[in-house]
């Protein structure tokens, strides 16, 4: 909890082939996920077209702008104030007119702050694209969040695969990440410390076997 998690949307190019009107892209992060910071790239055809960024808060379903304008060729990084009673529900990019192939191999980062509030402990993030009269639903995701670990010891790691805390001596509490696909490479790079380390033990029982003296 209150640790940084960043989601990748893509595959939101303009598949048409043609020119599309009103073309958007709104992100829904769900609760637990407390909207930070954007990353946008210079989009793939992007040159002559601009967006506006837009956002909408919990309660309300008014849209506030962000920033209009935007030059859509270039990179751009925004972040909105996380107080901590903020929950921002929406956030939309908003291109208009794009031509055909825009966005084509383009992704957007989006940096939450992880709250204690995630349903069951979930993390889920989806994203919308629309364009002209349709609206898709893109690739989404969820992140789940590992429950308090076992009191009394520092040296439990989460893995995140099979939903247990592990036991490692090896590791100090907080030194590792706790959500996402990160956290299992970490436990997986853990146990891996600890099978080299019985592996070079072995060796040296070994050694000290074969020079003992006949």
């Amino acid at each position: 909890m209150g640790e940084s998690i960043s989601w990748t949307l893509r595959n939101f190019q303009n598949r048409s082939g043609q020119v599309a009107t009103d073309f958007e892209v709104v992100d829904l992060p769900g609760l637990g996920l407390n909207f930070m910071a954007g990353s946008l790239p210079a989009f793939h055809n992007g040159a002559g077209v601009t967006y506006d960024i837009r956002y909408t808060i919990a309660g309300s379903a008014v849209w506030h702008t962000y920033a209009t304008g935007i030059d859509a060729s270039r990179p751009f990084s925004f972040s909105l104030p996380q107080l901590g009673d903020i929950y921002y529900t929406a956030i939309g990019f908003f291109f208009g007119d794009v031509p055909a192939d825009f966005a084509l191999g383009n992704t957007i980062v989006l940096t939450f702050m992880a709250g204690a509030n995630a349903p069951n402990g979930t993390l889920v993030n989806r994203f919308f694209v629309s364009y002209g009269n349709q609206t898709r639903q893109n690739e989404s995701g969820a992140n789940i969040l590992p429950p308090p670990p076992p009191s009394g010891s520092t040296s439990w790691v989460w893995d995140a695969e099979n939903g247990m805390w592990i036991y490692n001596p090896l590791v100090p509490l907080g030194a590792m990440p706790q959500t996402g696909a990160s956290a299992t490479l970490w436990v997986a790079a853990a146990l891996n410390i600890t099978l080299v380390g019985a592996l070079g033990a072995m060796i040296v029982m070994k050694r000290k076997k074969k020079n003992k003296p006949r």
